[in-house]
């Protein structure tokens, strides 16, 4: 029987409210996000390293609030058609000053409904040019996300697995944690892979299986 190759199609991120895993890691965030919209000022900073669940925290505030979602590059032209209506910024710490200078004020205001400012940083510590903005930013409300822990890994990647029809075992799990970034997107592309892999060669997905997985990513 000739072998499957398997797709090599991006993945793409489920930022779903099934798909989310409560943590200790991420419990602080996501205690502040259901805490809108008794926010100080309206508005929120969601800090955390890259993986911890800002943008997913953010997704599924913004579609249950029906916010508005601005990227760094947005700029100040249609602040107007901001009012009465949640904004996100996410990466926030790269926008344009104006812009956020101008959504934190009708934030304090109660121009708009609330605003959620996602970053790597917290925002005391962005660079700006405008002093008041700089103050604004030192006196915002701040909810922090700490990198994924094993527990919220272990979590995810045996969700991944069950969703695929796959069960495996502890071992496996332990296996990868020990080798992958600890980010919730790294252990979604190394079930990928694996899912793949295993499908092409009609095998179980084993601790001994990701191990030849592993050696053969690291020779090419």
């Amino acid at each position: 029987m000739a072998k499957q190759i398997p797709l090599n199609l991006p993945i793409q991120a489920d930022y779903s409210k099934r798909r989310f895993v409560p943590a200790n890691s991420n419990a602080e965030g996501l205690a502040a996000i259901e805490t809108y919209p008794n926010w100080a000022n309206r508005a929120l900073a969601l800090i955390g390293p890259a993986g911890s669940g800002k943008t997913h925290l953010g997704t599924l505030w913004s579609q249950q609030y029906e916010a508005i979602c601005l990227m760094s590059g947005a700029n100040i032209a249609q602040l107007d058609s901001y009012k009465n209506r949640a904004i996100w910024v996410d990466q926030a710490s790269m926008a344009d000053e104006t812009l956020l200078f101008g959504v934190i004020n009708m934030a304090i205001y109660g121009n708009i409904n609330g605003l959620l400012l996602t970053d790597r940083l917290p925002p005391a510590s962005w660079p700006v040019a405008i002093p008041d903005l700089a103050s604004r930013l030192g006196a915002l409300q701040v909810a922090r996300l700490e990198e994924p822990d094993d527990a919220l890994l272990s979590d995810v990647m045996q969700k991944l697995f069950l969703d695929r029809g796959l069960k495996v075992s502890d071992a496996l799990i332990a296996y990868l944690l020990a080798r992958i970034d600890r980010s919730v997107d790294a252990a979604t592309q190394i079930v990928d892979q694996l899912d793949k892999a295993s499908a092409s060669e009609g095998v179980n997905v084993t601790r001994n299986f990701a191990a030849k997985v592993f050696a053969q990513t690291e020779t090419n």
